[in-house]
């Protein structure tokens, strides 16, 4: 009889464990695949995400009312880390011009930006016409969290820390934004603008 109640218990306890992994695995799915990985940086302002198929860009803009695209991706010279094509990035920039009202700017750079890339996206940011801007990227949790980053640091008074610890999600996993990686550094030297008086 115990070794019934045993097995039961046992038997119980992988069902659950199945089920669990079963909900991760369809979060994790959906959330990549359906969502590509978007993420609100700021409510009806910054989104961040990954690249959007160019047949689904239109219903995404419109969901979201996006009126800024920025596309970090280059596709010239392909990496692990930035698996994307030319003719990827050149069907999306195709998809939106056929969008109306809707502004896209290419920039591209690589996973730590030159401080040309950074301000020419801070002239975007800095124009209050352009938002809602989603800023997006291969995957959404490398380059587009980065500015994401720079974003809330420059215009949402996020200390370098904060920024930084906020640009990775509790369900993903790995160092990209640790505090001794580049990505990681990077934010943690930033150096934010100084406000000029008139």
């Amino acid at each position: 009889m115990k070794l019934n109640f045993k097995n039961n218990r046992v038997r119980r306890m992988l069902i659950s464990l199945v089920v669990i992994a079963a909900l991760v695995l369809a979060f994790v799915f959906y959330q990549k695949k359906v969502r590509y990985n978007l993420v609100t940086i700021s409510e009806n302002k910054v989104y961040n995400s990954g690249a959007v198929p160019p047949e689904k860009l239109a219903d995404f803009v419109s969901d979201h009312k996006i009126k800024t695209i920025v596309d970090l991706r280059d596709g010239l010279v392909r990496t692990a880390l930035n698996p994307e094509t030319k003719k990827q990035v050149n069907a999306e920039e195709f998809a939106a011009d056929k969008i109306a009202g809707l502004h896209y700017f290419n920039l591209p750079t690589d996973q730590i930006p030159q401080d040309s890339t950074v301000q020419k996206f801070l002239k975007i940011m800095d124009d209050p016409n352009n938002y809602p801007v989603l800023i997006h990227c291969h995957h959404g949790v490398g380059r587009s969290r980065l500015f994401s980053s720079i974003y809330r640091i420059e215009y949402e008074n996020f200390t370098n820390e904060k920024a930084r610890e906020n640009a990775r999600l509790f369900w993903e996993f790995g160092t990209n934004f640790s505090k001794n990686s580049e990505k990681g550094i990077y934010l943690t030297n930033y150096k934010k603008r100084e406000i000029q008086s008139n």
